[in-house]
């Protein structure tokens, strides 16, 4: 399969950001809708649940076997997911802004790749346009970097505040990704050599 052009590598990327842009611009719609009419739904009867990450602490001692092994040995830091019914307050209206947040955030970099890939399967590789969608896309995945992790903080001391469990306690805890930011700056990085590349075609097509 060639990598640009029709029925290349390119056009089945397109089509898989197609729908994808559609999967989210449907969700962005659905969580726009419950934002707007949580005061007038009965969310604690209908059964719904919120699944948000948590990070917790074990007091379980750990015991090694063995002569050499360690017995000291403790757990921590540990990462999960906790089910709880929805309770419509401030917590649920807040979580619900973070979310279309990022959800907007998701839809942006979809919408800028869509184009980018429509742009070369045309063949126009080389434009200025494309430079700055491939900068927005880094720029947008650092952003929206630090914005996960406020709300990943978020959630986690919350449930730091509102649930224990013998033997274990939730913590608020920073989640960050060390590649979503590398991938950010490589993102930039590339957009910087296409922005060259750029110009370096145009000063080579007016010598000519």
């Amino acid at each position: 399969m060639k990598p640009l052009g029709k029925r290349s590598i390119a056009s089945f990327i397109r089509i898989v950001l197609d729908a994808t842009w559609w999967l989210v611009t449907i969700s962005l719609v659905f969580l726009t809708c419950l934002l707007i009419f949580r005061s007038s739904l009965d969310l604690e009867s209908n059964n719904l649940t919120m699944n948000l990450p948590v990070a917790l602490e074990l007091d379980t001692p750990v015991y090694g076997q063995g002569a050499s092994a360690q017995t000291e040995a403790h757990l921590e830091k540990l990462r999960g997911n906790l089910r709880f019914p929805v309770s419509n307050g401030v917590f649920f209206s807040g979580s619900l802004i973070l979310t279309l947040v990022l959800c907007s955030l998701l839809l942006w970099v979809l919408t800028l790749l869509r184009l980018l890939f429509r742009s070369l399967n045309s063949g126009q590789l080389f434009i200025s346009e494309n430079a700055r969608r491939i900068r927005w896309v880094g720029f947008t995945l650092l952003v929206g970097e630090i914005i996960r992790v406020g709300a990943v903080y978020y959630w986690s001391y919350y449930t730091s505040q509102n649930y224990t469990v013998d033997g274990i306690h939730f913590i608020a805890s920073l989640d960050f990704s060390g590649i979503t930011i590398i991938s950010g700056l490589i993102v930039l990085v590339i957009a910087e050599v296409f922005e060259e590349g750029i110009c370096l075609r145009e000063d080579q097509s007016l010598t000519i």
